[in-house]
């Protein structure tokens, strides 16, 4: 049985109507093509769905069944179509972004603003976490994206570089090398404890790269979850902290010094990590447009820095 759409649109107009002529001239069909389809789908069906006479039409008992299936039925090919064109024009959807805490804060919530009042009626879910668990729901196509650093194997992941974030210390204002214009990391491991960010995290994997480029250990100190509790362990004085500058404006509560650390310098590239391969969906691309303008990360950050300083 091979019915057609066309076809049950051309009886449904033809049943509500009680007219070929009226309902070929609804449909912009000749009268000929439009009895033609009606015949056809009797014939497919092999049942009589009108009673003709020269003078009246009428649905027959199975025609008037399936009136009631065939409208239920091109109503909802109606609803799929006006939301597959709802979604195509961006006026629907849903995205799903991954990204490391500090991106989260300082780069979507403005590209989110955008987003809404442009289109709407695109949801999105944020899910911040770390550099690891980022790579895992973007290529299991849990995320439609990620905010994060470049990643270590790119045969896997698109990566569109966004900023080159330098690594600083940061302690409080008293401390011995809270005005030097920059200091070694052998310098700053020297002067105090090390407050760090935990294992699994890309920054401190950064700091243990940056350790063993330099020949030194990290002292003991705590190490902590999330950027609050470093800033708040380094404002009480109980170490000093080595972080991606990016970082810092989410630590302006904590009142501390920021100075940049070299010898070595370290750096690392943070960008968009997207599933090899993979088109993004339409609501997604709406919202990478937005976040892959001229530098968004950077002009956030000296938003946020110009604030800090009073300007």
């Amino acid at each position: 049985m091979n019915v057609t759409l066309r076809q049950l649109q051309a009886f449904r107009a033809v049943a509500e109507l009680g007219s070929f002529r009226e309902a070929a001239a609804r449909l912009h069909l000749s009268q000929p093509a439009l009895s033609a389809a009606v015949r056809k789908l009797e014939f497919v069906l092999d049942v009589r769905l009108f009673d003709r006479t020269t003078r009246r039409l009428a649905l027959t008992a199975e025609g008037q069944e399936l009136l009631r299936l065939a409208s239920r039925l091109i109503e909802e090919f109606d609803a799929v179509t006006g939301n597959l064109r709802d979604y195509l024009a961006r006026r629907r959807g849903r995205v799903v972004v991954a990204a490391l805490p500090s991106l989260a804060a300082l780069t979507l919530p403005r590209a989110l603003a955008r987003l809404k009042r442009l289109h709407p009626g695109i949801d999105v879910a944020i899910r911040d976490t770390l550099h690891d668990e980022i790579q895992e729901l973007v290529e299991s196509g849990r995320a439609d994206f990620g905010l994060t650093v470049a990643p270590a194997d790119e045969r896997c992941f698109s990566f569109a570089p966004m900023l080159v974030d330098r690594f600083v210390m940061l302690c409080r204002h008293d401390h011995p090398l809270a005005r030097r214009r920059s200091i070694s990391w052998q310098q700053m491991l020297k002067s105090s404890p090390m407050v760090s960010m935990s294992r699994t995290s890309s920054v401190r994997q950064h700091i243990e790269a940056a350790c063993a480029q330099a020949g030194i250990d990290a002292r003991g100190g705590y190490d902590a979850a999330h950027l609050a509790t470093v800033g708040a362990l380094v404002r009480e004085g109980l170490g000093v902290a080595a972080l991606p500058s990016s970082t810092t404006p989410l630590l302006a509560f904590a009142g501390l010094a920021e100075v940049p650390l070299h010898s070595p310098r370290i750096e690392r590239t943070m960008g968009m990590i997207r599933r090899a391969g993979r088109s993004p969906s339409v609501a997604a691309q709406a919202l990478i447009e937005l976040l892959a303008g001229p530098h968004p990360i950077a002009s956030t950050l000296r938003s946020m820095r110009g604030r800090r300083q009073g300007l």
